[in-house]
């Protein structure tokens, strides 16, 4: 999942880059304007945007609502300039910033994604092998769909493991 940073201070951007850098965390991009985040959304699935104060004046909470799903913004602000709403993509650090909490967040946002990813992939692919194993013992001992799925059901509880453990052996039998 890229790193981002959106700062109008150029300056600013390559200091929180170091920092990231410092601890492994890549940045692939830096911008000033949140025309350019919103450009860059429109042709990358996701990102954890690292946000200050934007050279076009667009405040860091419209840019998170304006964000697609799969963006989630890490808004850098002074106290007296904390958003006081919720907006679910986007977090608010105030300065000055504590090193270890900002590091700590982004690498969270980082790995919640890539872990709802992995999650979201193996889920599919366990469904597909459910429904193959299904299809396998429907043809080869001709019942249904339903009896099919009681069939791994009921084996999977007597053999106390895991119904894509079940699907598997009967995929792996033949």
């Amino acid at each position: 999942r890229d790193v981002i940073i959106a700062s109008a201070n150029r300056k600013s951007a390559e200091h929180i880059k170091s920092i990231l850098q410092r601890d492994l965390l890549f940045v692939s991009e830096i911008y000033q304007s949140g025309a350019e985040v919103l450009s860059y959304a429109s042709i990358r699935p996701d990102a954890v945007v690292v946000c200050g104060r934007l050279s076009d004046g667009l405040p860091a909470v419209s840019l998170a609502e304006t964000l697609p799903p799969g963006f989630d913004v890490v808004h850098l602000v002074s106290s007296s300039d904390a958003y006081q709403g919720f907006v679910s993509n986007m977090v608010e650090l105030t300065m000055p910033l504590d090193r270890v909490e900002f590091v700590s967040v982004v690498r969270t946002l980082i790995s919640f994604r890539v872990n709802y990813i992995t999650q979201k992939t193996r889920s599919v692919e366990e469904n597909d092998l459910l429904t193959l194993a299904k299809r396998r013992l429907c043809e080869n001992y001709g019942i249904s769909e339903r009896e099919a799925h009681r069939e791994i059901r009921e084996m999977s509880m007597e053999q106390g493991v895991r119904l894509m453990d079940v699907a598997r052996k009967i995929l792996e039998e033949d």
